[in-house]
């Protein structure tokens, strides 16, 4: 077999180094100039409220000195880096202008919902270096919230729904037909008083949970998901239905886009 002869590499040449040109007796070369000391920076941790959106955020708006800044979490799990960011926010925003903060603890899922969550958020705030002005929680609430929802029905504004998953998404313009038109629940304009009825069932645990639920009326062709019949109440699973701080007493428990409004 014939072989193919590659050519030699080809050698890199070495470059002549050049002298540097002789300097005339009695020349100094100039000394290079002393670089000026860098100047400290601004080191205020609350400069974050003085400049930027949450400046003009304070601008924009009439806050009194003393107001209260309400800091919402849900215990259901430990803190992380994006939390830290939050408490200081709204914490720091608070101290800022002379107000105070609420830490308000959001126990409206007792799934997941731990003790251990509850101590460590608060020791983590005041790592962070916050004190809670008072701290709160939305079980506290449970009573005056289910009276509330009573009312939402009685002023037909809130209807006892018993629809499955996949047929609400079907009313919401999904499932098949995503992004086609959007249609009510059948159960929507029931008559009060069946749906006041529904409502007190639910409570009394005649239904497991995906059989019922009570949504809000709001308006299916405004283009805001968020205003599209939200669940105000629903049935956790069984084994999920004891609460932390209200053991069994309750079978049903508001969602977070019930309560959110209502409770401090």
């Amino acid at each position: 077999m014939d072989t193919i002869s590659l050519p030699d590499r080809p050698k890199a040449s070495k470059a002549k180094k050049e002298k540097p040109p002789k300097q005339s007796k009695g020349a100094r070369a100039p000394k290079p100039k002393r670089a000026e000391p860098a100047k400290p920076g601004t080191d205020d941790p609350q400069s974050m409220f003085k400049v930027g959106f949450l400046s003009d955020v304070y601008q924009g708006i009439s806050i009194e000195s003393g107001a209260i800044e309400n800091v919402v979490t849900r215990p259901n799990g430990f803190l992380h880096i994006g939390h830290s960011k939050a408490i200081a926010m709204n914490f720091g925003f608070a101290k800022q202008h002379g107000g105070e903060s609420f830490l308000r603890y959001d126990d409206t899922n007792p799934k997941g919902e731990e003790e251990q969550y509850f101590i460590a958020i608060e020791e983590m705030v005041k790592w962070i270096g916050f004190e809670p002005k008072r701290i709160t929680y939305s079980s506290d609430n449970f009573e005056r919230l289910y009276a509330l929802a009573e009312a939402l029905v009685e002023k037909n504004r809130a209807y006892v729904c018993h629809c499955t998953r996949p047929e609400i998404v079907a009313q919401r313009g999904g499932g098949e037909g995503e992004g086609g038109p959007r249609h009510a629940c059948p159960h929507r304009d029931r008559p009060i008083t069946e749906s006041l009825a529904e409502f007190r069932a639910m409570r009394d645990g005649k239904y497991e949970a995906g059989e019922a639920a009570l949504r809000m009326k709001q308006n299916l062709d405004d283009g805001n998901p968020q205003m599209w019949d939200l669940f105000a109440y629903r049935i956790p699973d069984k084994e999920h239905r004891r609460h932390h701080r209200t053991g069994d007493k309750w079978t049903i428990y508001p969602t977070y886009d019930f309560i959110h409004c209502l409770v401090r």
